[in-house]
């Protein structure tokens, strides 16, 4: 989710003299003005720095040199100057716009007093993060940053010239207080995390009940800051998180991309009802939809834009889209460009026609039996309920209750056995059923079985965290010492304050007798302790 505020100054200088010369002179202040502007919008902070230099020649120290200033210092992390020179900017000279990036400059030196910074060993991230828990989180981050900086950096071609800052936030209240965007924006479309002001901000997943996709969610607004540097703020909001949603898991490697079954599942639901989100209505930003739903949908939508190129056009598709908006076209004209047809041509009839024909997983045709994904915040844990109420089929949530009280009783061969008749019902797609047999399987001394139950909800829902964990759990029965360390290397990726998820790395590690690993994983179970 992708914003950053531009303040275009647009006021009128009145002059009483030589009315040749310095309208001429202030003319071109404006245009260096602008220029600068605009480079601070796309965070291209070298060519920022040689603009505001320009303009300080002929007016430093005046209100909207001192802005620029400020605000340059705030996007390269220099938070305490950015304060000062905005404040003396806007006593000088008042615009709600710089007011408003005071204020929020001075929000976010409060919240991140006392983070401490750790760098990427190529020195390409710098990430700030609250000293104590959430200091696990770096070490995934980085990993998969790395990764992403090459291969991202390739796809879309552009590399940053300038380390990228990552700042870790404990709760989505302090994402609201160092952004434009309010709780009540944050709960109602499920945004957690953003690329703004030249830097990744994300929220811990600690936040969260369950925990959520963080790393995909930190690449997904890396691409962001990508794209925004090499295309100067002209790509619009749906090609931006078309991009960002289809490139988020490419960092693993190859054939990653894909949106999860529950957005497959309300799209498809959308498409049959006519009732898909007009691109329209995504500006200025997804997280300002009415609901969790519709940011969904329209996640989904603009992502299949993006499969649609890239089957079209195959490799390279994605820079040779934006090399066609860099030469000036405007972005769905580029998109229909590249692709050799009409935007109206493609939306009516070639993208719907896709959208019927294109695969998509195997769901239960019982609307009852999907599951969907939803964020459940921390604090809302308590009407959230009991995980089963989410069993919306009365017989198989019996036979589900029925599983967890043998299961509790140490009876896990009975436990699989009402499982079983849950799955009877429901089928094999639904993670919440699919873990609580697999855990009865692994207990019982059967973690081949385990295993099997899996299969198809760690394809259909990644982000469970309880499929990765039992996943954990059966590969160490099993005595797959590599495969449960990256099950539950996984699990981390979600939720990585889960004490047994360390527990079993330092478990797995230990065994693979790889000792550089084990201290790191030893560290990690005494930070979540």
């Amino acid at each position: 989710m992708i914003k950053a505020i531009i303040a275009r100054n647009l006021a009128v200088i009145a002059v009483s003299i030589s009315l040749v010369m310095i309208p001429l002179t202030a003319h071109a202040d404006n245009d260096v003005f602008d220029r600068a502007e605009q480079m601070l919008a796309a965070w291209n902070i070298t060519d920022a720095r040689q603009a505001i230099d320009e303009y300080a020649a002929g007016a430093e120290d005046t209100p909207r040199h001192q802005y620029l200033e400020g605000r340059y210092a705030f996007y390269t992390g220099d938070y305490e100057k950015a304060k000062k020179l905005l404040s003396q900017a806007v006593d000088g000279e008042s615009h709600p716009r710089w007011e408003q990036l005071r204020d929020i400059v001075e929000s976010t030196m409060e919240v991140t007093e006392g983070y401490e910074r750790h760098v990427s060993p190529s020195g390409n991230f710098e990430i700030f993060v609250e000293p104590g828990r959430d200091e696990i989180l770096v070490p995934f981050a980085l990993e998969a940053l790395e990764k992403a900086y090459d291969n991202l950096g390739d796809e879309l071609g552009h590399r940053p010239d300038h380390p990228v800052r990552v700042e870790i936030y404990p709760r989505e209240s302090v994402l609201a207080d160092v952004s434009a965007l309010t709780k009540q924006n944050i709960r109602t479309s499920g945004t957690i995390a953003l690329c703004q002001y030249n830097r990744l901000m994300i929220t811990s997943p600690r936040a969260v009940l369950r925990g959520y996709s963080w790393v995909d969610t930190l690449i997904h607004e890396y691409v962001h800051l990508l794209i925004n540097q090499r295309t100067v703020e002209t790509v619009p909001i749906w090609m931006h998180e078309g991009l960002a949603k289809f490139l988020e898991r490419q960092w693993r490697g190859d054939d990653e991309e894909m949106i999860e079954a529950s957005s497959e599942h309300l799209l498809e639901r959308r498409l049959e009802d006519d009732d898909l989100i007009p691109f329209e209505a995504m500006h200025p930003s997804m997280a300002l939809l009415p609901s969790q739903e519709d940011a969904a949908v329209a996640f989904a939508q603009v992502y299949t834009t993006m499969e649609y190129l890239r089957r079209e056009l195959g490799q390279g598709a994605f820079s040779q889209l934006l090399d066609t908006v860099d030469e000036g076209y405007e972005a769905r004209e580029a998109y229909a460009k590249v692709l050799g047809t009409e935007w109206d041509r493609f939306e009516n009839f070639e993208w719907r026609n896709y959208l019927h024909e294109r695969s998509r997983p195997e769901l239960p045709d019982d609307e009852e039996s999907v599951y969907e994904e939803r964020l459940i915040f921390d604090d809302e844990a308590a009407q959230a309920g009991n995980e089963l109420d989410d069993v919306e089929i009365p017989e198989a949530r019996e036979h589900l209750q029925l599983g967890q009280m043998f299961q509790v009783r140490d009876r896990f061969g009975a436990a699989a056995v009402q499982y079983q008749k849950a799955q009877e019902l429901m089928g094999d797609e639904n993670p919440i059923l699919q873990t609580r047999m697999a855990k009865s399987f692994t207990l019982s001394g059967d973690p081949e079985e385990a295993i099997a139950a899996l299969q198809t909800v760690k394809e259909l829902h990644p982000s469970y965290i309880y499929t990765w964990v039992e996943l954990g759990r059966a590969y160490i029965a099993a005595g797959n010492y590599h495969a449960a360390r990256e099950a539950l290397r996984e699990a981390a990726r979600i939720n990585p304050f889960n004490p047994e998820i360390h527990q079993k790395l330092v478990r797995a590690t230990d065994e693979l007798g790889e000792d550089s690993e084990l201290e790191e994983a030893r560290r990690a179970a005494e930070l979540v302790q």
